[in-house]
């Protein structure tokens, strides 16, 4: 019997543009099936499997043979799913572990027989492909810098470590790149586990680049689970409010702080430090002199987490030069709005009324008002009394790229206030601290103004398309066609008021159509 539910159809969308990326690493092996919109992949699937292929054979520096077969169980497993999930673009890459092993080439026979076509990237490639993840997903990809100040970003891996100085320029981004063998797996396997034992020779091949030392970098951003593991450690001991670690920004002095307290512990200290995972134990204390080393060797203002790396950046280099200049933030705000709003193109029309209100506004506070705009409505199908909590929610842990922590609190902040318009008291699971006054401003004035245009028009977008707001010194006026004149019931009008009050002004309402 028929449920009249087009199931087909969902799925489909649900699935649209999926693509997969297996990475073979030196300590992982992984795959992502990544779906939802061509600019800002969402991970639909994600399996690690830690293998070791970074940790050689002692006799023949070589890979050893447990390794290579853990990893060939792996793939022939990641090989079933991706057999049974349809037709699937599929990348397939090996790292340093491959591309350095005498044996390497023979083990990419092995992962040929299984079906799989794996490229070998060079460590200049890795770079490359790292820096490109690092900009699909930052602001300095919407929020062009100053091209004399460009970015480093710094990719650790369990076999070698990768560095690009970057621009915010698509068309040539890249200054200078390198692959050093200094990825904690190598360095224990050459040195021992003493960190002290390896630092002078992490020290010299630091100072063997140059341009590492330019006065002109920006921020250093971190790619890698090694080096996010550091940045857990650093949010624990701050009591962070926000568990996002995709652009969680760390001071350089911090972070070298922080590196140096790991890099003197024990396994059996670290395993009591609060944030410390205990999978990374053991590459903990040289992933964090290294860190510590790169940022005494160049001048970043700030460490910045990034979690898109080399398999997005792999994604982000098919992309057309029009679909990697399209907003991230704008996209998935728009692909939410899509699945749970009732009428998606209502933002739109929110966005463009609201901007008199926010005359002095800069590029990025625009960004935020109008991703908050586009999604204005995505908690309309959950129970009344929780879309506020749910709205914010939403957005606090959500993958959004390209804002940052503040710019993200703040659009959590603006939905639950279009939904429960009450700041007193401030909702305990929204980090007010992380807003300056200016965005929490920002926040409340524009969660005000949407509670009250979709009140009053009923998300509606043809109720409000002609309506303008007209902010003066004292009066916030409202003003419409005089057929809407009947819209203005009890309840839009307390929304008015408070907007307005808000705002530290009058209300006024005019409906003609003059």
């Amino acid at each position: 019997m028929s449920t009249g539910i087009p199931t087909r159809e969902i799925t489909n969308e649900l699935l649209k543009n999926r693509r997969a990326v297996i990475d073979i690493g030196s300590n992982s092996v992984r795959l992502v099936i990544y779906g939802g919109p061509i600019r800002t992949p969402l991970a639909l699937f994600n399996e690690k499997v830690l293998c070791g292929l970074g940790t050689p054979d002692r006799e023949t520096g070589g890979l050893r043979r447990e390794a290579m077969d853990n990893t060939i169980s792996v793939l022939s497993r990641f090989g079933m799913i991706l057999e049974n999930a349809g037709k699937i673009p599929l990348i397939v890459f090996a790292t340093a572990a491959i591309r350095d092993a005498p044996n390497g080439s023979a083990f990419i026979k092995e992962v040929e027989d299984l079906g799989f076509e794996p490229s070998v990237l060079s460590g200049e490639e890795e770079a490359r492909f790292a820096a490109l993840g690092v900009l699909s997903a930052t602001i300095e990809a919407v929020e062009p810098q100053s091209a004399s100040r460009p970015n480093l970003c710094g990719d650790m891996g369990g076999g070698s470590l990768e560095l690009a100085r970057f621009s915010d320029n698509f068309e040539t981004p890249f200054l200078d790149r390198i692959s050093l063998p200094l990825g904690p797996l190598t360095l224990i396997s050459r040195f021992g586990r003493h960190v002290s034992d390896s630092t002078g020779y992490v020290t010299d091949q630091l100072a063997s680049q140059n341009w590492l030392a330019e006065e002109k970098t920006g921020n250093l951003y971190a790619v890698g689970g090694a080096w996010r593991a550091i940045a857990k450690v650093h949010m624990a001991k701050v009591e962070y409010p926000l568990p996002i670690l995709h652009h969680y920004e760390i001071p350089r002095d911090e972070m070298i702080s922080i590196c140096d307290l790991l890099q003197k512990q024990s396994a059996a200290s670290l395993e009591l430090m609060p944030g410390v995972q205990r999978k990374r134990i053991d590459t903990l204390p040289h992933a964090a002199m290294v860190l510590s080393q790169v940022l005494q060797h160049t001048r970043t203002r700030r460490v910045v987490i990034s979690s898109s790396g080399v398999r997005e950046g792999m994604l982000f280099d098919l992309l057309s030069k029009q679909e990697r200049e399209a907003d991230p933030v704008l996209i998935l705000a728009r692909e939410y709005a899509n699945r749970y709003s009732p009428n998606p193109a209502f933002g739109d029309v929110v966005f463009d009324l609201t901007a008199s209100l926010f005359a002095d506004e800069t590029r990025e506070e625009r960004r935020i008002r109008h991703a908050a705009c586009i999604m204005c409505d995505l908690a309309l199908m959950h129970h009344p009394d929780m879309r506020a909590q749910h709205a914010s929610d939403v957005i606090l842990h959500s993958p959004l790229i390209g804002i940052d922590h503040a710019s993200r609190v703040t659009i959590s902040a603006a939905l639950y206030l279009r939904h429960r318009s009450k700041i007193t008291p401030w909702p305990a699971h929204i980090p007010k601290q992380l807003m300056s006054d200016r965005l929490l401003r920002l926040a409340t004035t524009l969660g005000f103004a949407m509670r009250f245009v979709s009140d009053f028009s009923s998300s509606t977008p043809a109720l409000i398309r002609d309506c303008t707001f007209d902010l003066k010194k004292d009066v916030l006026t409202f003003r419409g066609p005089a057929g809407l004149a009947r819209l203005m019931s009890d309840t839009p009008q307390k929304r008015l008021t408070a907007l307005a009050a808000q705002l530290g002004t009058k209300e006024a309402v005019e409906f003609s159509d003059i």
